[in-house]
């Protein structure tokens, strides 16, 4: 009797222990199915959340606090009435980063969340099955570091005009955060903030940070 009992002990042990391996094994291969897929939509999802927080961040900001190009630029002229220098308004430009970095980072912690779909059929590898299926349905909390930066460019037009335009850079380096998952991209965006058309000959003398497009 005590033999028998410890033989059906042993194949129940043995059981379960093939049906947990089985189980660990399915998780396994689901993860290994989904988890390129949930990284690679996770990346999109983020990049796409934080740019139209970052879009929306500097669009505020400057209605808000609208700068002219002249507030921007400093302009110096000979008594000809020529541009000599370009460089920029250290102060206001500094200004102008610092404060839509503090107002992205803002406005990205806001964001509570994102949703992410994932058709179950996806986890087959399967083309009939591609896009097929129930949802699987993850929580994505974004978070981000902002680097603000300026470029100037100028851009030849017509004969002695040159376009003039300042742009605030975004670097930024975002993370979708999900349970058991996390994705990390790191892009950059560039938003025209001023311009003005240069009449006639652009000046020998340009800030270091100005980069001149013309011919």
């Amino acid at each position: 009797m005590i033999k028998k009992n410890r033989s059906e002990s042993s194949i129940f042990k043995n059981k379960l222990f093939l049906i947990l391996t089985i189980i660990t094994g399915l998780f396994i291969f689901v993860d290994s199915r989904i988890r390129p897929q949930i990284i690679t939509l996770a990346k999109y999802k983020v990049q796409s959340v934080v740019t139209q927080a970052a879009n929306q961040a500097i669009i505020e900001q400057m209605e808000q606090s609208p700068l002219s190009y002249g507030e921007l630029i400093n302009v110096q002229r000979n008594e000809n009435g020529e541009i000599t220098l370009l460089s920029y308004n250290a102060l206001e430009v500094n200004r102008l980063k610092s404060q839509i970095t503090a107002t992205i980072i803002s406005k990205v912690q806001m964001i509570d969340k994102a949703d992410l779909y994932i058709p179950i059929g996806n986890i087959s590898n399967l083309d009939m099955l591609n896009n097929k299926g129930p949802l699987l349905h993850f929580v994505i909390t974004p978070a981000a570091f902002v680097e603000t930066d300026i470029e100037s460019e100028f851009e030849t037009t017509g004969i002695n005009q040159v376009n003039h335009r300042i742009f605030i850079v975004l670097k930024i380096s975002a993370s979708a955060l999900i349970p058991n998952y996390s994705a990390e991209v790191q892009f950059r965006t560039r938003v025209c903030v001023a311009q003005t058309v240069i009449v006639g000959k652009v000046p020998e003398n340009i800030s270091d940070n100005l980069h001149y497009l013309g011919d």
